[in-house]
């Protein structure tokens, strides 16, 4: 089963993914000369948006579950365990970061605990997104079997959890030297390799999802500008250290769309879902009320819309028509021209008497064989005869060939109403159309009769 995420991506999904990406770039060219410009100070930002980025990214980790256990492509799991990574390393580095909620940081925090925890976080991600490329292209051959789902779960999801958790382990008591090494000289990066290497895993992510997705996929293009998004988040915190900058608040803003573009993306697909759910279900409905053959509404629809119309005639006081209708020498038909033809000529009959009824709350069904019936609400036995003498000539402007002596089809009707304070009760309704029926048919055929009281 393919996911929306990875089925082939449209023109318009194409420009779209485009001009997000352009505009990332454009406001990165923009904030770059300007990173290290102190802005004013606003306390709350920082916690907000690491509140921001672990909400976003749990909340990408547990649809991508979702969607690796339905559709049991690998990528989706891989990309699932990148993002439960991200939470888990975003959440203990605002636990640890000193002065948000004790000054040195909870957990037990040293004064590099965060900063560690930072560059984890944004080294891990882009590290994991490789993985889960080459997871993809890798695996894509060999699906996976619906009874190891929960153990590759547990490997593409849980492995870089496991992972997480023992850098923030390290991290806290580690007893590490600083984390990076401020700027020198006319520098704007760190002098410091852990830098290097964090900055390298950011481009070589964008690099590896161009290269093996080639942006094909709708996932391959929102991917692309998930690590683009990390890469800016990574490169101006790297040029502008300093709290409170433009780079900094600007690389907080990536921060948290990295996570945030998934998530509106797998959003959409369940919202894509939800209406060829919807759809789906509306077209089963109609399946189910329609005869197979005509198209138009079967029997066992016929039974319980009348019904209904009927209890609504009688607390209403409003009067309800039933017209029954045969057609005239129908095995004969059969008989002479086969049962191919004789499906055509019920097909037909059926698309003519369907023409003649116009009213919303009006409906004709197939009653069975050859006989039809026709539903008419807010109909007194006048209005019921003129619908059928329409019908009647409806049919005989057919003018499908029949070895009968008349030349052509035709039809035989009769109708009956119940009106206000009659005590008739629904089969009886249909009994006296019938006797109507049967009496048009004794008579010479090809004709409406109307119930007698």
């Amino acid at each position: 089963m393919e996911s929306f995420l990875t089925q082939q991506a449209t023109r318009k999904q194409t420009v779209t993914a485009g001009i997000t990406a352009l505009l990332i770039l454009l406001v990165f060219a923009i904030a770059v000369p300007r990173a290290t410009m102190a802005l004013p100070a606003v306390g709350p930002f920082m916690p907000m948006c690491a509140l921001t980025v672990f909400t976003t990214a749990g909340i990408a980790t547990f649809l991508l579950a979702a969607q690796f256990t339905a559709t049991r492509q690998p990528v989706l799991g891989a990309l699932g365990g990148a993002y439960a990574f991200t939470a888990l390393a975003v959440a203990v580095q605002l636990l640890t970061f000193p002065g948000v909620f004790t000054p040195t940081g909870l957990l037990g925090a040293g004064p590099q605990s965060s900063a560690w925890m930072w560059v984890f976080w944004h080294g891990g991600f882009p590290f994991f997104v490789i993985l889960a490329a080459f997871t993809r292209y890798r695996l894509e051959q060999e699906p996976i079997g619906a009874t190891r789902v929960g153990l590759w779960a547990w490997l593409l999801i849980g492995g870089p959890i496991v992972v997480g958790a023992a850098l923030c382990v390290f991290a806290i008591y580690g007893n590490l030297p600083p984390a990076l090494k401020p700027a020198t000289g006319i520098s704007v990066f760190p002098n410091d390799t852990t830098a290097w290497v964090t900055w390298s895993l950011n481009v070589a992510a964008i690099i590896i999802v161009l290269l093996t997705g080639r942006l094909r996929s709708v996932l391959d293009q929102w991917l692309l500008i998930a690590v683009l998004a990390c890469f800016v988040d990574t490169t101006l915190n790297f040029v502008s250290t300093a709290r409170f900058s433009v780079g900094w608040y600007v690389a907080r803003i990536f921060s948290m769309f990295a996570p945030g573009v998934v998530v509106c993306l797998l959003i959409w697909e369940v919202n894509l879902l939800y209406r060829r759910l919807f759809d789906a279900h509306t077209s089963l409905l109609r399946i189910s009320v329609s005869d197979g053959l005509t198209g138009i509404y079967n029997r066992a629809y016929f039974d319980a819309q009348y019904r209904k119309e009927f209890e609504r005639a009688r607390r209403t006081h409003a009067p309800l028509s039933l017209i029954l209708i045969d057609i005239d020498h129908f095995k004969q038909y059969n008989d002479a021209f086969g049962h191919l033809r004789g499906d055509a000529c019920l097909a037909a009959v059926a698309s003519a008497l369907a023409g003649v009824v116009r009213r919303p709350a009006d409906f004709v069904a197939r009653y069975g064989g050859e006989e039809f019936v026709i539903v008419l609400p807010d109909t007194d036995l006048r209005g019921a005869f003129e619908i059928a003498e329409q019908a009647r000539e409806a049919v005989m402007q057919l003018s499908l060939e029949t070895p009968a002596l008349v030349g052509y089809v035709t039809i035989s009707a009769g109708c009956a109403v119940v009106g206000a304070g009659s005590l008739l009760a629904p089969d009886d309704l249909v009994g006296a159309a019938d006797a109507a029926l049967y009496r048009a048919k004794s008579v010479g055929r090809n004709q409406v009769q109307l119930a007698v009281d």
